[in-house]
């Protein structure tokens, strides 16, 4: 079943019309028609938001129930073969079949790495088998284990690359981000390399392609990143024994796993949807949001500290931190209710990440 099927069947198990999903999701009424009608694919922000209306995980309106059927299906493997099979279409089917009755008088060679059915379970793998469970994981070992040569350059039209072949290659521009930045680039092009139905022989990384995808292979790359440099189980643990704020996660995204605040930000929203939400802004318009279970506002309103910033810009980096009304940040505030804004303010870019946190 496609990723539309899903949307459309979880939809109206529900009881919701195409507007009320979008209402809850935080998304315009014609998105949810045209995700479902196939027309265009959710992106991953919105992936997140649907699974947050829906109340399922976001792996199920990827992957749905069709990988856990599969899980009692011979060895895993077989279970990779069957996955594989099941994102065909019947005419493709047919073509494999073909294939593997010619390939019963000839042997298979094997990956590098055991047969999964999910993005996060070679993430997982790579983190304990390759990478031994340290953190922050370093990507030289893994890209070494791989086979990959690592060459940084110039790069037109994109952040990193990468080329399969006998020798595989990765391309990163240097110039093009921070080195944490280039980290999470290097780990989803691994994501690719390691996904065994990523099958193209060239992918691309570009900026927009953080968080803002519409692809799906493209989605479980990014995944794979995120579970590789932040592991769910450890990170879980490490946001549950604390007072989550921004100078926490800061110092966590630095000495621990060596990815951006927002990269980790975003993580800590995926896990915990209903108390957490991360914008960026310019302090005026809003740039990119991973936001939980409520949809935010499109605009930045002149109350929050994010809008505080744009009025006499700092030079050196600030955290503000102030007590809001929820009609502040959210679509649909709660009268009498207030949230905990939190925004830093980095003026080498002009850009303000803002967390949100519903006491």
């Amino acid at each position: 079943m496609s990723v539309s099927k899903r949307i459309q069947k979880l939809r109206k198990e529900r009881n919701m019309s195409q507007a009320m999903l979008a209402e809850k999701a935080g998304l315009k009424p014609p998105a949810i028609s045209q995700y479902e009608s196939g027309v265009r694919s959710p992106n991953f922000e919105s992936l997140v938001k649907l699974s947050n209306a829906l109340g399922v995980p976001g792996d199920y309106l990827l992957v749905g129930q069709e990988a856990a059927v599969r899980e009692d299906v011979g060895d895993s493997l077989s279970r990779l073969i069957a996955h594989i099979a099941g994102m065909l279409p019947f005419d493709k089917r047919e073509l494999l079949l073909d294939y593997a009755v010619m390939l019963t008088r000839e042997s298979v060679s094997k990956t590098t790495l055991p047969y999964f059915t999910d993005a996060r379970s070679y993430a997982e793998h790579v983190f304990r088998s390759i990478s031994r469970g340290q953190l922050p994981v370093d990507l030289d070992q893994v890209l070494e284990y791989l086979n990959v040569r690592r060459v940084e350059a110039p790069l037109a039209d994109c952040e990193g690359m990468l080329m399969k072949g006998r020798e595989n290659l990765i391309i990163v521009d240097p110039e093009q981000g921070g080195p944490q930045r280039m980290r999470f680039t290097i780990a989803t092009l691994l994501g690719h390399l390691a996904i065994p139905w990523h099958t193209d022989s060239l992918y691309r990384v570009r900026e927009e392609s953080s968080f803002a995808v519409e692809d799906s292979l493209e989605m479980e790359a990014l995944q794979f990143a995120a579970c590789l440099l932040m592991p769910r189980e450890v990170l879980t643990d490490d946001l549950s024994d604390a007072d989550v704020s921004l100078d926490s996660l800061h110092t966590l995204a630095a000495k621990k796993y060596d990815v951006s605040v927002f990269a980790l930000a975003n993580s800590l929203v995926d896990i915990n949807p209903d108390k957490f939400a991360v914008i960026q802004s310019d302090g005026q318009n809003i740039i990119k949001t991973f936001q939980g279970s409520r949809p935010i506002r499109e605009d930045v309103d002149p109350r929050s500290l994010a809008a505080s910033f744009l009025k006499k810009p700092p030079k050196e980096k600030e955290i503000r931190t102030a007590k809001l009304e929820e009609s502040v940040w959210f679509q649909k505030g709660q009268p009498g209710a207030y949230v905990v804004e939190e925004s830093i303010y980095n003026p080498q870019m002009g850009k303000v990440l803002t967390l949100l946190t519903v006491p």
